[in-house]
């Protein structure tokens, strides 16, 4: 089977006066976006990012991540991650 493109003239119709509607003109935004980012989930990130590295290092003092089992793991994402990059 062969999948051939679709060829014509598909421009919008304009409906009222039936003739085709010129190309809606490109708006230059570069350099006029803007993202801002609360004050209220800055701190809900910062609280998370605090609350997740008690987490680590309670796992360190218990010694979790001395285990083979999750020595293993981290060896295998790195070994993934280098031969992705390789």
């Amino acid at each position: 089977m062969t999948v051939r493109g679709i060829e014509g003239d598909f421009s919008p119709v304009d409906p009222i006066k039936g003739k085709k509607s010129p190309a809606p003109a490109k708006q230059a935004s570069a350099g006029k976006d803007k993202v801002q980012v609360s004050g209220e989930a800055k701190s809900l990130f910062q609280a998370d990012l605090t609350k997740r590295i008690q987490e680590i290092r309670k796992r360190l003092d218990e010694g979790y991540y001395d285990t083979p089992d999750v020595t293993e793991k981290i060896v295998d994402g790195l070994m993934d991650d280098l031969l992705k990059t390789a």
